[in-house]
């Protein structure tokens, strides 16, 4: 009988090859894989340990099927579901592997339930469901642009969001899977444009169906922001940028506008690249999120949470921390309640002094740069900080002490940033009497004659800005005490032309210029370029003597942009801080204040 039965299969089999149309493969496919029963193979190996037709299934699925075939070979698993022991394993990856969100809704049905069934009765595979599902985030095909998903990939990744969400709804507590499996899948930082974007996308997209989980999904998106932020510093973006010091225009022809056009918005360091798309995406979200969704208040808490955790303490980032810049824009109350927890951080004292540092330059900075923060908020802040400095002096002359920067980093640092923002905006703070009047308030005259001599470690550029200020409207007189630090500083310097001048604030501005291209359209509006004030048009030596001779080491540049030098070329002619090649001493950029020398 067995006999007779395999000679019909053979036959009916080879009989369609004498028709003439002959569409025979697909019809050997669709008989040969309905005799084989996946529910029927995995009996065969748990009962008679027979691994023929389990094989011959595996094999099966690794071609290219028909819809119709699809369904039924998906419908079958699903009823062999409770067969599926963890010895299947390779069955159960090769079945969940399988391509099926560019199939028919019928067919992208069948393998949902199947998903969901094994995921149900079978809870060690969920792992790898998840997996399987977390991977379709970044394309099958590398796309040659960081451009966003298209709306055909959009709506294929619509179906993988929905049996997430179907799984969420059955099994609650899947979604710690789904975050393991998203930290571990996330693509390496190096990887094409397009791989990072769609999988970005598809992270921030998850916030819409699982809000509960929105502070731990922006952690890992913070988290591999940072990775790229600091593996791509300001110094390769300006040598990629900018390779000679010179550049070279050339008119372009006929239709070469338009691709010189787009290749103005390209970033030519590739990770730099990625990073801009990133950063673009990011404001999207939060845009999207504050004037659309209504959920202001809620993503500013879980911003500020991912700043205070994790970009905070990082070391040398550039543009991660704009993130918490493009929240503050939409509310002054966010920008309020940014500042506050960073003075927060500076008056407590169980910090250690190196954020309590970095927050005062993040306060300074958000000074000077924010052009959504009014003046009278600047002056409230520049208040506090002067009487905590006051304060802090009173109680110094009351107790021996000694001047060095490591026993007072906190206070130097606050009067940096002093010196700092009323130089930055000094064109605000001098308009009018009543302002000035402010300045006067502010004391500051005490500050830098006090006996610890703020001035000291100030970034020279810094100190000789806030030096000409002062100077012009009589509120301090700074240039005896640079002359007298000046020449304190000789012996060191002319000891060895390539060491950095002792006692000096190894800080930074957060928030110096923005140099993505894309990403950085959204913050220009918000950004307070630097403008010099009618005083800095007399350059001022380090003995404080003007030259007269006005900016000359600077006429070539154009004065509609910001006074910033990238690094790598403010150094080119200086082979340490201050101090030129021939030994001569001469204030130079800090880490980055934003002013000219």
């Amino acid at each position: 009988m067995s006999t007779i039965t395999e000679k019909r299969r053979v036959s009916s089999i080879l009989k369609p090859q004498s028709v003439p149309d002959g569409n025979v493969t697909p019809t050997r496919n669709k008989v040969r894989f309905a005799a084989l029963s996946i529910e029927s193979a995995l009996q065969d190996v748990l009962e008679h340990n027979r691994l023929a037709g389990y094989e011959e299934v595996i094999e099966k699925l690794r071609e290219d099927i028909e819809d119709s075939t699809f369904i039924e070979i998906f419908l079958d698993a699903k009823q062999a579901v409770p067969l599926m022991q963890p010895c299947f394993g390779k069955l159960v990856e090769q079945l969940l592997a399988t391509r099926w969100f560019h199939r028919s809704d019928d067919a992208q049905e069948a393998y949902k339930q199947f998903a969901l069934e094994l995921a149900i009765v079978q809870k060690n595979y969920c792992a790898m469901t998840v997996t399987k599902l977390v991977k379709m985030f970044i394309p099958e095909k590398v796309q040659e642009t960081g451009a966003l998903p298209s709306e055909e990939q959009q709506r294929q990744m619509g179906s993988v969001h929905d049996l997430i969400i179907r799984l969420k709804n059955v099994i609650p507590l899947i979604f710690d899977v789904v975050l393991t499996q998203l930290r571990k899948n996330f693509p390496y930082y190096k990887r094409p444009t397009g791989d990072t974007v769609s999988y970005l996308y598809n992270v921030l997209r998850m916030t819409e169906y699982a809000s509960i989980y929105c502070d731990e999904l922006l952690d890992i998106v913070v988290f591999h922001l940072l990775q790229m932020d600091v593996n791509v510093p300001r110094s390769a973006i300006e040598e990629a940028e900018y390779p000679d010091d010179e550049m070279i225009f050339e008119m372009a022809e006929g239709g070469e506008d338009e691709e010189m056009s787009r290749d103005s918005e390209t970033m030519k360091h590739p990770v730099a690249e990625t990073l801009d798309w990133y950063m673009d995406i990011l404001f999207n979200y939060i845009e999207q999120t504050v004037k659309v969704d209504g959920q202001g208040d809620r993503l500013f808490k879980i911003v500020l949470n991912q700043f205070e955790t994790h970009i905070l303490p990082t070391h040398n980032t550039d543009h991660a921390q704009f993130m918490m810049f493009y929240i503050c824009s939409f509310k002054l109350s966010y920008a309020e309640h940014f500042i506050s927890s960073l003075w927060k951080n500076v008056n407590n004292p169980n910090k250690s002094p190196t954020v309590r540092q970095t927050s005062v330059g993040y306060i300074a900075s958000m000074l000077a740069r924010a052009k959504f923060v009014p003046l009278s908020y600047l002056k409230s802040m520049l208040v506090e900080m002067s009487h905590w400095v006051h304060n802090y002096i009173q109680r110094c002359d009351s107790m021996h002490y000694n001047q060095s920067l490591k026993a007072h980093l906190v206070f130097y640092s606050v009067c940096q940033a002093i010196f700092y923002v009323v130089a930055f905006r000094s064109n605000h703070l001098t308009t009018s009497a009543k302002n000035l009047t402010f300045l006067q308030s502010l004391q500051l005259s005490s500050i830098v004659t006090c006996q610890l001599n703020p001035l000291r470690v100030c970034l020279p550029t810094v100190a000789t800005a806030f030096a000409g200020i002062t100077r012009a409207y009589q509120l301090a007189y700074c240039h005896t005490i640079l002359e007298r630090n000046a020449r304190r500083k000789l012996a060191t310097v002319y000891k060895n032309s390539t060491q950095l001048p002792e006692d000096c604030l190894d800080t930074f501005f957060p928030f110096d210029p923005y140099m993505l291209k894309k990403s950085g359209k959204r913050i220009e509006p918000f950004y307070l370029q630097y403008q010099a004030h009618e005083v800095d048009e007399e350059a001022v030596d380090p003995a404080g003597i003007s030259n007269g001779k006005g900016r000359k080491r600077y006429e070539s540049v154009s004065e509609d942009i910001d006074d910033f030098i990238p690094e790598s070329k403010r150094h080119r002619h200086l082979s340490g801080h201050g101090v030129d090649v021939s030994g001569e001493f001469t204030f130079s950029y800090g880490v980055s204040p934003g002013f000219h020398s």
